[in-house]
C-alpha cells in the first residue's frame, strides 16, 4: 500500500492543483513606459553613450587587433620566424602569442576607441540639437 498509496496521494495533488492555479487573480503584468521628465536629460546621455560605446566595443576590439597584428607582422617580416605574425586571413596554425603587455594595450585601445566614439556621438547630437534651436 505504500507505494501505490503514494503515487494515489500524488494524482490526487496533481489533479487538484490546477483548480488552486485557476482561482488566482491575475495581475497586470504590462510594463509601463517611462516618463518624458522621469530622467534628467544628463542621465539620458550618458545611457545613450553607454549603449553606444559597449555597442560599438567588438567592432574596435576586432580592428584593433587587426591593426596591431599587421604590425608585428611589419616589425617581425624577414625573420626565419615571421610566417608566425601573419595577420587574420592568412594566420598559420600556431600564431605567435600576445605577451600579457600586448594584450593590456590592446584592449585599452580598443575601449578608448570606444569611447571616442561615444564622446563623438554626444558632440555631434549636441551640434545637431543647437541647430535646430536656432
Amino acid at each position: 500500500m505504500g507505494r501505490i498509496g503514494g503515487l494515489i496521494l500524488l494524482a490526487l495533488l496533481l489533479s487538484v492543483t490546477p483548480i488552486f492555479a485557476q482561482q488566482v487573480v491575475e495581475a497586470d503584468t504590462e510594463p509601463q513606459e517611462y516618463g518624458e521628465d522621469e530622467f534628467s536629460p544628463f542621465l539620458r546621455n550618458l545611457r545613450r553613450g553607454e549603449i553606444i560605446m559597449l555597442g560599438s566595443f567588438p567592432l574596435t576590439l576586432f580592428l584593433t587587433l587587426e591593426v596591431f597584428d599587421i604590425y608585428r607582422f611589419i616589425d617581425n617580416y624577414g625573420t626565419p620566424d615571421s610566417y608566425k605574425y601573419v595577420f587574420w586571413p592568412y594566420r598559420s596554425s600556431e600564431p605567435a602569442p600576445y605577451s600579457s603587455g600586448e594584450k593590456m594595450g590592446i584592449l585599452v585601445t580598443a575601449l578608448s576607441a570606444s569611447l571616442v566614439i561615444a564622446v563623438a556621438d554626444y558632440i555631434i547630437g549636441r551640434a545637431k540639437e543647437k541647430r535646430s534651436e536656432r
